[in-house]
């Protein structure tokens, strides 16, 4: 995709929480926005692809973790302005929850860091209150896809 600093027009992706048996799948953004915080794993949407292949094909690649989409969580925007009040990005983003297929990790890039967590134990250092709530809002159905529910 081009490159998604002042886009033209709002950019559509996707994020997922995916599941498994330690819990929640976060990495570590290696890029703005919130880069060097824990997120959710998730990216844009590539012509011709569905949300449904977005999500798994990026859950992949940044984390190694193969995952089948389960449902639709909710729909967010997220819009960033840089000091001028200029917008630097924005992105219609769809989350998804997902079953991990797999659970082994391995980053994107080489300093990169994924780990699972559980949803009542995430990390302090996650990239905004938004993602932790949207994590909680499906607290139950990951504790049965945990198997622990």
């Amino acid at each position: 995709m081009s490159d998604r600093r002042y886009p033209p027009l709002p950019i559509p992706g996707v994020g997922a929480i995916v599941v498994g048996s330690q819990g929640v799948l976060l990495a570590r953004r290696d890029k703005d926005p919130a880069k060097g915080f824990w997120s959710i794993p998730g990216g844009g949407v590539e012509l011709g692809e569905t949300q449904e292949v977005s999500v798994v094909r990026e859950v992949e690649e940044e984390t190694g973790v193969k995952c089948e989409v389960v449902g639709f969580v909710s729909t967010a925007d997220l819009i960033t302005r840089d000091s001028s009040g200029r917008i630097e990005f924005h992105f219609l983003l769809n989350h998804y929850l997902a079953r991990a297929l797999t659970e082994s990790t391995r980053p994107e890039t080489e300093d990169g860091e994924v780990g699972w967590f559980h949803p009542d134990n995430l990390p302090d250092d996650i990239a905004n209150q938004r993602i932790v709530d949207l994590i909680l809002s499906v607290r139950e159905k990951i504790l049965v896809i945990m198997n622990v529910g």
